[in-house]
């Protein structure tokens, strides 16, 4: 009966309360990304605003701030971790599918993932944040099922660590659009489609 319990109620447990944390950290990242965008735009505006009076320096404050954030983030992220550059969703199916990529799960790339990503939406430009928070959620899974030590049983083989994987991606998904159940079942479905 241990043997029941040792190997298949209590990953079960394991996995909720990973899949829970996992889902409490994403949240946290995306509130503090928008909080941080929304200063950004913020500060467009209210320099926008308190220059009225000189329209040239007005054109040059609205257009300014926009280059400086998307110059930092392209600087931030190519100095701290180049693998963080772009979507994140080729290289997550690269390493669900088994090939095993350097550096793409760090907390460098994390860092440099978070940071570049909030500066260059808050400068305004119209892009995306599915693929790098499904990028964001992989990473944030692979540290969390490092950092915790009562989690060793979830890791311990390939097919595991894909399922794993892939339920970060939907989580990514679900952060990204606020929507915690409808979004990631889909995703889910089809990331576990990638794997048959």
């Amino acid at each position: 009966m241990s043997w029941i319990w040792c190997h298949s109620v209590s990953r079960m447990g394991e996995d909720w309360i990973f899949l829970a944390l996992l889902g409490i950290i994403m949240a946290l990242i995306s509130y503090v990304m928008d909080k941080g965008i929304s200063m950004c735009t913020n500060a467009r505006i209210w320099l926008y605003r308190d220059l009225t009076s000189q329209p040239i320096a007005q054109y040059f404050a609205w257009i300014s701030l926009p280059i400086a954030l998307i110059l930092f983030s392209a600087g931030f992220v190519h100095l701290i971790a180049p693998q963080s550059i772009g979507s994140g969703i080729p290289e997550m199916k690269t390493i669900l599918r088994g090939v095993a990529l350097k550096e793409y799960l760090t907390f460098k790339t994390l860092v440099a993932k978070v940071i570049g990503l909030t500066a260059t939406l808050g400068s305004g430009l119209p892009l995306g944040k599915e693929g790098p928070f499904v990028h964001i959620a992989s990473i944030v899974a692979q540290l969390l099922s490092k950092l915790v030590t009562s989690f060793h049983g979830i890791y311990e083989n390939e097919s595991r660590n894909s399922e794993m994987l892939a339920a970060a991606c939907a989580v990514g998904v679900g952060a990204c659009f606020a929507a915690p159940v409808g979004v990631p079942i889909v995703d889910y479905r089809q990331f576990l489609k990638i794997n048959e």
